[in-house]
């Protein structure tokens, strides 16, 4: 078995000694083990509930509205019924019946919307789903119900773009910063932040203001939650970093790829980007310095001004090599360097180099640099580590 194979290396390493790893096997023995649903009983309760919803099937058309709903109503307490009874006897696994049970509740309003021909534009089901969903985890703290509460709230904002007022935003947020608070797993938090992040982009919808940089804007204000949650830094700064650098990558291939035309700019806003981004460079460096890079993000507004994007460029390839150089420097994994730097790379052969350049040799140029570079920080390095021998 798996736990006594753990228990006799922590015996090798001196972690627990023979009485201890006894004591551990016979409490281990002693427990309840989950008994099993015999095989015949599950391929019957399978063949029987294929039998019921052909039976269904076949007579959907003729059944009355309030008979279609009461059936999934039904079905949804028949299913909760089973994971109370699987959790008090011990017998399968309680989860799976209450995932189908709030796949019941969703096919109930589903139906009730179909039957009664309501409006779907106001996103009454992805709602109901996401509350139901984020009931069950703050009820039963199990990661599948975060998962679908996840889907459902990018359901919400999906479908509420073109309708979404100011009172449903307002609520969304809501419900996703209780979540976000209230959250006891990483995942969750991770999962609420995102919805978060897209609440944000919402704007371009409810306010009549066009601006291209609502991205910008959201990660800024979403440095505020860190002040809540501190401990949380090591946790959500990746995020951080992985939607400014998508932003950035984002923002220069669509400056070296969109017509002036097609680009709203604001310069009084573009300014403010700036001071805001200097205020943000501030507070994270005093407090949380590993997502300080964001704070780079603020002269966008300003550099879209260029319509050769060359600004931009800049920006981005001295961004990626002082990401790579000072995590290298810092011994941090330079995965998401690397990713980022090859991602920049690909941005600028495609928005500069596509017509004039082989591929082959416009890569070639940036390995060289970055041969060149290495060894300019080996040589450095080497000279440090000579002078403080």
């Amino acid at each position: 078995m798996e736990l006594e194979r753990k228990l006799v290396v922590w015996k090798n390493e001196g972690f627990i000694d023979q009485s201890a790893v006894e004591q551990i096997l016979t409490f281990e023995k002693q427990q309840p083990k989950p008994t099993k649903l015999p095989l015949l009983l599950i391929i019957g309760l399978i063949f029987f509930s294929l039998a019921v919803f052909s039976f269904i099937a076949a007579n959907w058309q003729v059944m009355p509205a309030l008979l279609k709903i009461g059936l999934f109503v039904l079905f949804m307490w028949m299913f909760y019924g089973f994971g109370y009874f699987s959790e008090r006897k011990n017998v399968g696994r309680p989860i799976i019946f209450r995932l189908l049970g709030l796949a019941m509740f969703g096919a109930s309003i589903l139906v009730t919307v179909q039957s009664f021909h309501f409006s779907v534009s106001n996103s009454l089901l992805p709602w109901a789903i996401f509350i139901a969903a984020l009931a069950h985890y703050f009820y039963w703290r199990q990661f599948p119900y975060a998962v679908i509460a996840f889907i459902a709230g990018v359901f919400v904002l999906m479908t509420s773009i073109p309708s979404m007022g100011w009172l449903e935003w307002g609520c969304y947020i809501a419900v996703t910063l209780v979540w976000f608070y209230f959250s006891h797993s990483n995942n969750s938090m991770i999962f609420s932040w995102l919805l978060l992040f897209g609440s944000g982009l919402m704007l371009w919808t409810l306010v009549d203001y066009e601006s291209i940089l609502w991205p910008i804007w959201t990660l800024f204000t979403l440095v505020l939650l860190l002040l809540v949650v501190p401990q949380k830094e090591r946790l959500l700064g990746p995020l951080y970093l992985v939607i400014g650098g998508i932003q950035l990558v984002v923002y220069l291939a669509v400056r070296g790829e969109m017509q002036d035309s097609f680009v709203e700019l604001h310069l009084t806003e573009s300014i403010v980007l700036l001071v805001v981004a200097v205020a943000i460079l501030v507070l994270t460096y005093l407090r949380f310095r590993s997502i300080s890079w964001i704070a780079v993000l603020g002269a966008v507004g300003l550099l879209f001004f260029d319509d050769t994007a060359i600004g931009l460029a800049i920006l981005a390839e001295v961004v990626a090599l002082a990401y790579l150089v000072l995590s290298n420097r810092q011994e941090k994994p330079l995965t998401f360097g690397f990713i980022y730097f090859i991602a920049v790379q690909f941005v600028l052969y495609f928005v500069y180099a596509w017509e004039r350049l082989d591929m082959s040799l416009f890569f070639l140029l940036g390995a060289i640099l970055l041969f060149v570079l290495s060894g300019i920080a080996w040589y450095v390095n080497r000279k440090k580590a000579g002078v403080a021998s």
